[in-house]
């Protein structure tokens, strides 16, 4: 009996790998040495309504602003925000003229990915561009001073968007520039209180926002 020779063919199970190792430790040294860990910012905005609820609601400035930040490695960060804005409406109450104060306040928890741009223009390079996908709740409060009450309501609500990040002064203070589109669906969504006087069959509608903020970071 002859044996059969062993066959010595390279194929995906018998070439040897590191598995990128060596340069995974040294993305991770680079980081621990150039990259930024935690941050907070805080800032200003506006937001806007869309739908036959943006018909109704006026206003949407100014908005406070304020974030706390994570970064795990120089393209994924999380954030932590909060928000708080004032809207208005007025509109007719049986023969009455009501005013009704709207302030809507933002809970959420967002994810950002920074595009990898060393090798692009150097514009590109300085402005830092990124992407956000989040989430959160919506708090609306509405003060009616015809009526002298307050209602409250909350919904969940998913939000994408994406920014450009400014530096003022390398890893410590940056100026960011952010807009974002949010989801939204309250309890009064298909109300129609306001077809009589407004001809406004429901208020359907969501949210986007502008914001410029001040980032500091170590």
């Amino acid at each position: 009996m002859i044996p059969e020779d062993e066959d010595f063919t390279q194929s995906p199970y018998t070439e040897y790998g590191e598995f990128n190792i060596e340069e995974e430790e040294n993305e991770t040294t680079r980081f621990l040495q150039q990259g930024r860990f935690f941050g907070v910012s805080l800032g200003s905005g506006i937001e806007g309504v869309t739908g036959n609820r943006g018909l109704l609601w006026q206003k949407g400035s100014p908005m406070i602003d304020f974030r706390i930040h994570y970064w795990f490695d120089f393209n994924l960060a999380l954030d932590l925000g909060l928000f708080s804005v004032p809207h208005f409406y007025e509109f007719k109450r049986g023969s009455s003229d009501d005013h009704v104060d709207v302030n809507i306040i933002f809970v959420g928890v967002t994810v950002k990915y920074y595009f990898d741009v060393q090798n692009l223009s150097a514009a590109l390079t300085f402005a830092n561009p990124f992407l956000t996908i989040g989430g959160g709740i919506f708090y609306k409060t509405e003060n009616s001073r015809l009526l002298g009450t307050s209602d409250t309501d909350n919904t969940m609500g998913l939000n994408i968007g994406g920014g450009l990040e400014f530096p003022i002064k390398a890893k410590k203070i940056f100026f960011t520039l952010e807009s974002r589109f949010y989801t939204s669906n309250f309890s009064d969504t298909f109300t129609g209180d306001f077809m009589p006087s407004l001809g406004i069959p429901n208020l359907t509608g969501n949210f986007y926002t502008l914001t410029a903020n001040l980032l500091f970071t170590w």
